[in-house]
Parts: C-alpha cells; structure tokens; sequence
C-alpha cells in the first residue's frame, strides 16, 4: 500500500467515526456506564426502587379494594391497579418524583462514598464506604418492598421483614467490628 492509499484510508476512516458521532457517542457511554460496577449498581438500585414502587401500589390497591367491598388477594391487587389511579388512590406524579428522587439520592450517596473510600485508601485505610452505603441502601429497599408487600396482605412478608431485620443487625454488628 502507497501513501496516497493510506491517507484515503485514513481520511475515509476519520469520516466513519464522524458520521453519526452523537450516536456512537452515547452508545458507547451507555455500555460503558452499564458494564461498569457502578453503572451496575445503578440499575440494581433503578429495579429495587422500581419493585418497591410497584408494591407500594399493589399496598394501595389492597386498600382500595377493601374500601370497595371486594376480594383483595394480591393477584386482584395487581389487576386492580389501573382502577386504583382512575380513583386517586395511586398519584401518579408523586410517585414519578418519589423513584427519581430516590435515584438522585442514590447517585450522590454513591459518588460520596466513592470519593469517601478513595481518601481513606491514600491514607492507609481500608476503604469500606461504598459497600456499606449499598448494602445499606439495598436493605432499606428490601424493607420498604416487604413492609409494602405486608400491607398488601401477604402473610409471608412479616417473617421474612423480621428474618432481614435480624441478618441486617448482625451485618451490622460486624461491620461496627471493623
């Protein structure tokens, strides 16, 4: 290959990476957020709050149709919901704000712990921020879902919320230890 067919090459190869570089762009953010341990966390957060969201409505629903007379297992509860917002006993406003604002919360946790962890590996210590705030704030989405779950009337959310209670105090403890 001559010069003249490698600067063709080359110009030909600028132009691809050039065209629809937006795109790319955020794909390539997109992908690399996603496999990332953080971006992973994020979407494991993102599904947690969204099931606890989702509960939180069937939990409603349990209500609305106990208000109206009818049977209220958590299948009725679950079809019950496009009834539950025709009637406002789901807003759907409130909740669109209460998931993004817990998302936000989540980041800003995240990068604090993050940035917490990195100054306690320059001076020596073990860094331990970052695994905490998750597990803790996966375990008060496991909470929240399974307090939700109760209020639906699933009997076998109160041994479990007692069961994670319990784990939860013991990693407590530990954690306390080191």
């Amino acid at each position: 290959m001559d010069f003249e067919n490698l600067l063709k090459a080359v110009i030909k190869a600028g132009q691809s990476l050039a065209d629809a570089w937006l795109f790319k762009m955020v794909v390539a953010l997109v992908i690399s957020t996603v496999t990332s341990v953080h971006g992973s966390a994020l979407i494991a957060f993102a599904t947690l709050v969204f099931i606890d969201l989702l509960t939180r409505w069937i939990a409603l629903c349990y209500t609305h149709l106990k208000d109206c007379g009818m049977e209220n297992d958590l299948l009725s509860c679950i079809l019950d919901i496009p009834k539950a917002f025709k009637a406002g006993y789901i807003n759907s406003n409130a909740m669109k704000h209460r998931f993004v604002g817990k998302i936000i919360v989540y980041i800003v946790l995240t990068f604090m712990a993050v940035k917490t962890d990195e100054l306690l590996q320059l001076s020596g210590e073990t860094a331990l921020i970052l695994k905490v705030t998750w597990v803790y704030l996966a375990a008060t989405e496991a909470i929240s879902v399974l307090e939700n779950l109760r209020d639906a009337g699933v009997e076998q959310a109160n041994g479990l919320l007692d069961f994670l209670r319990s784990r939860l105090a013991v990693l407590v403890e530990r954690f306390k230890q080191k």
